[in-house]
């Protein structure tokens, strides 16, 4: 990821691999959550994985992501509840993104989720 600019809000395919007990796992869209100024000194970045399975039920926690807005494959949901902080290495490249109104549900399903 050696000079490549992320932002908050991108949406990238990151190696979440190797995981412990129920962490979400395999290669996967995950959204940058962190901020910009640490996003561009920083190791490492704070990701909400992405999984397209169980769409039926959107909990609080989480938020519906329309593939026609994040560039994403497939109709997807993000997870406030699996919020976690990975290594640049990780990630493997930009797929998409969210917009304004989506980041903002993002911001409520981290609040949510952290109780804050």
């Amino acid at each position: 990821m050696d000079g490549m600019t992320i932002k908050r809000g991108d949406i990238f395919i990151a190696a979440l691999d190797p995981v412990v007990g129920h962490e979400i796992s395999k290669t996967r869209p995950v959204i940058i959550v962190s901020n910009d100024i640490g996003n561009i000194y920083s190791s490492t970045v704070t990701v909400l994985p992405i999984t397209s399975k169980n769409l039926e039920k959107i909990y609080p926690f989480e938020l519906f992501l329309p593939r026609d807005i994040t560039g994403l494959s497939k109709d997807s949901k993000g997870k406030a509840d699996q919020i976690r902080t990975l290594d640049k290495a990780r990630l493997l490249k930009r797929v998409g993104g969210l917009d304004r109104e989506l980041i903002k549900k993002a911001d409520k399903a981290i609040r949510i989720h952290l109780n804050i």
